[in-house]
């Protein structure tokens, strides 16, 4: 009976070790919050999604010409000069986008001085710094923003009086401009904040999903396991009480039954890991497509939910897997923009066959020189434990498509 109960503790500490380990990580994870609602990291608005925006907008900066076409014919030093200076403010707010906060108020010193110093040929200069106020909305608090613009429009103010007495219009079309570069600036602050909440909220509730699933395994693992290896050890110690005293029959009997009842336990523990909750291909793909848009790729998936119904858990745990392959390797080595997924049933044939075909638009100009690595035979080695015929192609575009008889299609899950 003392083995029983040595038995019985250690299975009953598992849940609440489990538990002081959830709550250590939710305690964790609350605490970044706390942190990110002092000071919040903002994302960059030179990586992701906030890439192409910020470059696309730099459109608008053209209108920094417009006084120098409207004053034609002006001498070709000026408009070296100015595009000289036009060029330079670019390539600082292409490099101030991609710094962190601590580096951006040099940054954005250095294109304000730069654009009151085309201002002196050219008034369009002012027009530009709309750009300057959009970096200090998104980065800063209202307050902090506001102090900043304010102290730029008095500047352009100044020499809007000292030196461009005939330029009233263009500065105020600067002062619109910086104002409502400002509020966009401010408003995608919000967005990103409320995003960045979310998805914090999305991983406290990932962590209790995971310890409530650790527990439930405990819980079974406890109710599976604990009268199982108590009579085991029963049996053992009987068996050696009956072998000292020199009855084997009796012996081999318990130690028969000893067997069975650790065949028995390790079914029902098989069954038990078996219930561990599978990886989902579905799962899987939208959480890769929302990876690849987050890195500015465009994706176009293609979905027949009738084929997912119909994969065993081990074939959808091996696609899953060679999706996620193919994304990873997307993210490190793709120089296109776009990707496409396909999965498709053929029902016009049998045994039923399913396609899946992965594609992006990058462009390989030497697919001799390419070889295959870890990832890309990892891939074939995933497909062929699940009987599936794979195709990796490099040119003109890098394309996967595996090929997956379905010789006995059941809805029903079945672990393998």
């Amino acid at each position: 009976m003392r083995s029983h109960n040595s038995t019985q503790n250690n299975v009953d500490a598992v849940p609440a070790r489990h538990s002081g380990e959830g709550t250590a990580k939710i305690s964790k994870s609350t605490n970044h919050v706390d942190e990110k609602d002092a000071a919040p990291v903002m994302p960059l608005l030179g990586s992701g999604r906030k890439k192409r925006w910020s470059h696309g907008s730099l459109f608008f900066s053209l209108f920094f010409f417009v006084p120098l076409i409207i004053s034609r014919p002006l001498p070709i030093e000026v408009w070296v000069i100015q595009s000289l200076g036009y060029l330079s403010f670019i390539v600082l707010y292409i490099k101030a986008i991609s710094q962190p906060v601590k580096a951006l108020p040099s940054y954005l010193l250095s294109m304000f001085l730069l654009s009151v110093a085309c201002s002196f040929q050219n008034p369009g200069g002012a027009t530009i710094i709309g750009f300057i106020a959009f970096i200090v909305g998104y980065y800063n608090s209202i307050k902090t923003g506001l102090t900043s613009i304010s102290i730029m429009m008095i500047v352009l103010l100044t020499l809007n009086i000292t030196m461009f007495e005939n330029a009233h219009f263009l500065l105020g079309a600067s002062i619109i401009n910086s104002l409502v570069l400002f509020g966009f600036g401010v408003m995608e602050r919000k967005e990103t904040l409320h995003g960045l909440k979310e998805s914090q909220q999305a991983e406290a509730l990932r962590v209790l999903s995971a310890i409530a699933e650790r527990e439930r395994i405990g819980r079974d693992l406890h109710d599976v396991a604990g009268h199982a290896l108590s009579s085991i050890s029963l049996k053992a110690q009987l068996a050696d009480k009956l072998i000292s005293k020199d009855k084997i029959d009796d012996a081999h009997r318990e130690v028969k039954a000893l067997a069975q009842l650790s065949q028995a336990l390790l079914s029902d523990i098989r069954q038990a890991v078996s219930d561990i909750k599978q990886l989902s291909l579905a799962d899987e793909i939208a959480k890769d497509k929302a990876l690849l848009e987050e890195n500015g790729f465009k994706v176009l998936t293609t979905i027949d939910d009738s084929a997912l119904m119909l994969l065993t858990s081990k074939q959808e745990r091996q696609l899953a897997l060679i999706v996620k392959e193919l994304t990873t390797n997307t993210l490190r080595y793709s120089k296109g923009k776009a990707v496409s997924l396909y999965l498709e049933l053929d029902h016009n044939v049998s045994p039923q066959t399913l396609f899946m075909a992965y594609q992006d638009d990058g462009i390989v100009e030497d697919s001799g020189s390419i070889k295959e690595g870890n990832g890309l035979m990892g891939i074939r080695e995933r497909a062929a434990s699940i009987n599936a015929d794979v195709s990796i192609l490099f040119h003109p575009h890098p394309a996967v498509s595996v090929k997956l008889i379905l010789d006995n299609p059941s809805p029903e899950k079945v672990a393998l």
